[in-house]
């Protein structure tokens, strides 16, 4: 096709939506609601996805060592650690900080500090909490660390963490992959209406010797353009939306919270949105055309 032809058939398409002016606003209104529905599911899922895989990172590896140890031996064994393929920080909870927070007579009693019975604690984060079990069992190893007294990790807490996680996965996964068929549906059935109200000229475009190509581009286009303007739409309330909920999610402190990831960039929401309506648009259109055309 010539490049005059595709800016004709342009033109055409884009006359086309401003002559069937209700037929436009009612597919568009129908694209941006369901866009918004779509948009929004699949971005609380998102989000949703995000914080559960964020939750197991909040874990932390217990590492107490023998009582009586010098810091020194504590410092040695933290490099060690540190320098262990996998491990993400190592952080020292001393044996005054932990007599201090869990004695409640502490700075009455002159001699607080001289009972403690309590021995230095390295808290120890991994980078993949799934590899908490196999960080537990070499910390563990007394041939490897025998300054080491006693390892204790969540890993009961993690595994339901885990499982958790691949439910949110799995059941967003399907929601999402439904929510986006029964969208496809209902823009299809709204463009194959405008398709159907244009009968008698698509009829008479075929009596004249228009080719299908012809008849069927510039409606393809204005399917991309009701999917592309409707997603816009929805996107501007999906991003709206999001922008509520987390000022108002702000107010409330929650230590769940502290490692969730930050959102993603609403260029990125509007893309993905913008992108999705124009290929539900096109299929739409597409699929609208060939099987009119083929009735008659």
């Amino acid at each position: 096709m010539r490049f005059s032809s595709l800016v004709f058939l342009m033109g055409e398409a884009g006359r086309n939506v401003r002559r069937n002016g209700l037929m436009s606003l009612a597919a568009l209104s129908t694209v941006a609601i369901a866009m918004a529905v779509l948009g929004g599911a699949v971005y609380s899922l998102y989000r949703l996805h995000q914080f559960a895989e964020a939750q197991p990172r909040q874990f932390e590896i217990a590492v107490f060592m023998r009582f009586g140890q010098t810091r020194q031996k504590t410092e040695d064994v933290r490099r060690r650690i540190q320098a262990l393929p996998g491990v993400e920080t190592v952080a020292l909870y001393s044996r005054e900080q932990a007599w201090k927070d869990n004695n409640p007579l502490y700075g009455q009693v002159k001699d607080a500090l001289d009972d403690n019975p309590l021995s230095d604690c390295l808290q120890v984060r991994v980078g993949d909490p799934k590899d908490t079990a196999r960080m537990s069992a070499l910390l563990a190893n007394a041939a490897e660390f025998p300054e080491v007294e006693a390892v204790r990790d969540a890993k009961d807490e993690l595994e339901k963490l885990f499982t958790f996680s691949r439910l949110v996965r799995n059941i967003g996964g399907a929601a999402a992959i439904l929510l986006f068929l029964a969208t496809a549906l209902v823009i299809q059935n709204t463009i194959r209406l405008t398709v159907h109200a244009r009968r008698k000229e698509i009829r008479i475009m075929q009596l004249v010797g228009a080719t299908p190509g012809f008849i069927k581009l510039p409606m393809v286009l204005e399917g991309i353009f009701y999917g592309i303007a409707g997603a816009a739409c929805a996107g501007g309330l999906v991003l709206f939306a999001a922008h509520q909920v987390s000022a108002y999610a702000g107010q409330f402190r929650s230590p769940l919270a502290a490692d969730m990831p930050p959102a993603a960039s609403p260029l990125v929401v509007l893309g993905i949105l913008i992108a999705g309506g124009a290929l539900v648009g096109w299929t739409g259109s597409a699929l609208s055309v060939r099987r009119f055309l083929r009735r008659i």
